[in-house]
């Protein structure tokens, strides 16, 4: 029998299919923590994350934009009486309504069974635009950002330092990897707007050139309001003859992103912004443990990604200008250069083992609640 869950975590309900990143992120934080540290997490009871561990509350499905309805149900679970004996910790990004009950409820609230004083910690895994919230951040017991950049602009808006954590996002390592060398397929997995469309037209345009001819570009891009619409039929008005003979593949949803990473070379992330996503956005980082190379537009908080390649001594791709024509041709170029994937594949490997296994993930997270627990 397991022993009495110490940490609630609410987030979107932990259940198949795991797809956007937040519950990616938390889900695979509860898979990799030591038998010995169980939590409470909403989901499905008939299928928890590690059987036998951890209390799983019934909870339907969320889509990628929870309702008021959703929203209300997460910020039930932390007034539940038979649930305040347990620290929270929340997986969302901050906004200033939700913040402002978090805010009320901390300041509010109950001593444990025990004696202890309830501890509240929020993980943000998009950072984007977090620091117009820092007040309300600033009631919490730990926060925890998932890359350098919100690290620093959260100190700059006044957040205390001994209150930030950085704990970068973790993914699972394939015990086996097949070299790039198998294909020939660029993929950008990310959202569409126009920016990123202007990048892929220009790139587009340079692999018609008979000497980058075998490479096709595939764009994998989750629709998501007005900017997909108006980029993605200008993607298909201006590239209707590249799509038509498969040199270009605009997709949507994708029902096995694993399966499409094992046919691709080299990664591509066309957009100079992460927002809705994850700091370091988690299909970037599970191409990396898989061997693939990274090319993205030189903007934080993914160009991140190449500097902590570059303290770990790893050449794992290349950073690009976000003027379409220029980062066109720079992708051009190292395309042109023989071995040059399948050696940024090497590296990534490499660094992903070094500074992006789940395990480790984990393992900070719970250095961090013993911490507090310690209080």
């Amino acid at each position: 029998m397991a022993a009495s869950p110490s940490w609630l975590l609410v987030s979107k309900p932990l259940r198949a299919p795991l797809r956007d990143g937040t519950t990616v992120l938390a889900s695979s934080l509860v898979s990799a923590l030591p038998p010995g540290r169980e939590c409470t997490y909403l989901g499905d009871p008939g299928a928890p994350l590690r059987a036998g561990l951890d209390r799983v509350l019934p909870s339907p499905a969320v889509g990628y934009a929870p309702g008021l309805f959703d929203r209300a149900r997460l910020l039930a679970t932390l007034v539940d009486p038979r649930l305040r004996s347990l620290h929270v910790h929340l997986f969302f990004s901050p906004n200033p309504t939700s913040q402002g009950v978090l805010a009320g409820l901390r300041r509010g609230a109950s001593l444990r069974r025990s004696g202890a004083a309830r501890r509240w910690v929020q993980t943000i895994p998009a950072g984007d635009g977090a620091e117009r919230c820092v007040g309300a951040l600033a009631v919490l017991d730990a926060v925890v950002v998932t890359s350098e950049h919100t690290r620093e602009n959260l100190l700059r808006a006044g957040l205390a330092p001994e209150r930030l954590h950085c704990i970068r996002p973790g993914v699972v390592l394939p015990e086996h990897v097949t070299p790039v060398a198998r294909s020939q397929r660029l993929l950008y997995a990310g959202d569409l707007d126009d920016d990123v469309a202007a990048r892929a037209i220009a790139l587009a345009g340079l692999l018609q050139r008979p000497e980058l001819s075998q490479w096709r570009l595939t764009l994998a891009c989750r629709p998501k309001g007005d900017d997909d619409v108006r980029a993605r039929a200008r993607v298909r008005r201006e590239l209707a003859d590249a799509i038509a003979d498969g040199r270009v593949e605009v997709l949507a949803e994708v029902d096995d992103m694993d399966a499409l990473l094992h046919d691709t070379a080299l990664q591509l992330y066309l957009a100079d912004h992460t927002r809705r996503k994850v700091d370091l956005p988690l299909v970037l980082l599970e191409g990396l443990a898989r061997g693939i190379g990274l090319v993205a537009v030189d903007a934080l908080p993914v160009a991140e990604i190449f500097e902590v390649a570059a303290r770990h001594g790893c050449e794992i791709g290349l950073p690009v200008p976000s003027e379409p024509a220029a980062a066109a041709r720079r992708i051009a170029h190292a395309l042109l250069e023989p071995g040059r994937a399948v050696h940024w594949g090497a590296q990534a490997r490499r660094l992903a083992g070094v500074a992006f296994d789940r395990r480790q993930m984990a393992a900070a997270y719970h250095e961090l609640w013993q911490e507090l627990e310690r209080r």
